[in-house]
């Protein structure tokens, strides 16, 4: 009986420390995945804003703001404009005072809006009237830092006005479409309908834009197939590059071979 005793007492010696070791490791991990800041997918642009909770009217969203930035070829300065979603609902005032405390660890990806300032801050304008989406917002800058480039005239944005699936926020899962403004965001104009850009850049001394895109579908993204336009900025048309498709469709027969 004593020699079984011993041998227990040696097995939970030696199991002891690892008892404590996996339950140390346990309890670090915890700490480690609680103190890691937790990401939440960017909110989009709500349809509705106002909610009434309690006979409260209540709003779901504010503004964020970013420092004003120098537009290139111009004095202007433009301020992106981001929604941010509350916490909890903020309550609107009668005044022109709100409570616009910011959310924790929530914030949109895309633009809202861009306000265009003079070179004395002044507000020129806004870029756009309605709910919107900005995804992106391409303005150039001159290969030479020593040199500015004056054929840089116009920026680019890819924009949603719609909520297209209808889950009450304009955001990515929506129809971006290609649009361009002057340096002061006025002018602005539709580039592309019906096609889901993939890439765009300025070509031809930024004169135009060669844009990246496969047709509007629901097929699987890897299902289709990349094509190629020009935009004349000028002239304000679209060119679809269907040499080229004809081109990558005589490659594709090719591939298709079965000797």
């Amino acid at each position: 009986m004593n020699k079984f005793i011993k041998t227990l007492a040696v097995i939970n010696g030696l199991l002891l420390p690892v008892v404590i070791l996996s339950f140390t490791i346990y309890l670090l991990a915890d700490w480690i995945k609680n103190s890691t800041p937790r990401y939440d997918p960017p909110p989009g642009v709500k349809t509705e804003n106002i909610v009434v909770v309690k006979e409260d009217t209540l709003m779901m969203q504010g503004l964020e703001y970013s420092t004003p930035a120098a537009v290139y070829n111009s004095t202007n300065f433009l301020i992106n404009i981001k929604p941010k979603t509350f916490d909890k609902p903020q309550k609107v005032q009668s005044n022109r005072n709100m409570y616009l405390r910011a959310p924790n660890n929530q914030y949109a990806l895309n633009d809202f809006n861009v306000l265009f300032l003079d070179k004395e801050y002044n507000v020129i304008g806004k870029l756009l009237d309605k709910k919107a989406s900005i995804k992106t917002l391409n303005m150039p800058n001159g290969a030479d830092p020593n040199k500015v480039d004056t054929s840089i005239n116009n920026i680019a944005y890819e924009i949603a006005f719609k909520d297209d699936n209808e889950d009450g926020i304009i955001d990515d899962e929506d129809y971006h479409d290609l649009y361009i403004s002057d340096l002061s965001g006025k002018d602005l104009t539709q580039m592309t309908k019906g096609i889901d850009v993939k890439e765009f850049e300025f070509i031809n001394d930024h004169s135009g834009l060669m844009i990246t895109y496969t047709d509007r579908s629901n097929l699987a993204e890897e299902y289709k197939i990349k094509k190629f336009a020009v935009y004349n900025i000028a002239t304000k048309q679209l060119r679809k590059l269907t040499e080229v498709d004809k081109g990558k469709e005589e490659i594709q027969k090719i591939l298709n071979r079965t000797k």
